[in-house]
């Protein structure tokens, strides 16, 4: 089921809480999900540190920006509070999956123009589900084809917490070295840097050499200098691709 939670503060409009309060009871008699709407100030500080990192994993996993800078307010404020736009988090069978408004390539999206697309698309679900190749669905891709990334790979476990992070995936080669892989949609500077803190950290925790632990990033797509900055920092770097075979 779709379910939704609209956010607002005090001093989020009243006629823009009260049309996207509408938007929403539509699409329930449409679609049949069900939304709730939230007063920030109605939540303890933790409740909204869980708000904002909910937001955080949404963004990076869809590839979308949730921070204001300037062109308009998004879910989190340039401080990184909770900004005083109306902030819509869509749920499917209790996962969140989206967050609005926000801007992906470069473009804006709304809550007023998401909620419109939903009132006239046919099927909700398809919609939700084709919108974005998740991080989610290229984490379970390798971890059932681990052959994608690299000949004799053998997948270890996901989600590897460690001193300071967590690890999408990590993986054992042929010469028993771990392969510690960093999944993105578009992998971007935070990416690098992001695999690069793993190695010593995790070395620790499993009481490893270092030189037995690689480095990879998973990516549907990467620009070219930073495919560069990769190969400098002896960072395999394995890009999705459709072959066309007929």
């Amino acid at each position: 089921m779709n379910t939704f939670k609209y956010y607002i503060r005090n001093d989020t409009p009243f006629e823009v809480t009260e049309t996207v309060r509408t938007g929403l009871e539509e699409i329930g008699m449409t679609h049949q999900s069900t939304h709730q709407i939230v007063c920030l100030e109605d939540l303890d500080d933790a409740e909204q540190e869980q708000l904002l990192e909910t937001i955080r994993i949404i963004s990076r996993k869809n590839g979308m920006g949730v921070v204001s800078k300037g062109r308009g307010p998004l879910p989190i404020s340039r401080k990184h509070n909770l900004s005083n736009v109306g902030i819509l988090i869509q749920f499917k069978d209790d996962c969140p999956v989206d967050v609005y408004p926000h801007v992906k390539n470069g473009k804006r999206n709304d809550v007023l123009h998401h909620l419109k697309h939903l009132v006239e698309a046919s099927d909700m679900d398809a919609l939700v589900e084709t919108k974005y190749i998740r991080e989610e669905d290229i984490a379970r891709m390798i971890a059932t084809f681990p052959e994608l990334i690299e000949d004799g790979l053998q997948f270890n476990d996901t989600e590897i917490e460690i001193e300071g992070g967590r690890i999408d995936a990590v993986f054992t080669d042929m010469n028993e070295k771990h392969l510690l892989v960093e999944i993105e949609i578009t992998a971007r500077d935070n990416a690098i840097g992001q695999v690069q803190r793993f190695k010593l950290p995790y070395a620790r925790k499993f009481h490893l050499d270092p030189d037995q632990v690689r480095l990879a990033i998973v990516c549907a797509k990467i620009s070219e200098s930073r495919l560069q900055a990769c190969k400098g920092s002896g960072i395999d770097v394995h890009c999705l691709c459709l072959d066309k075979r007929t």
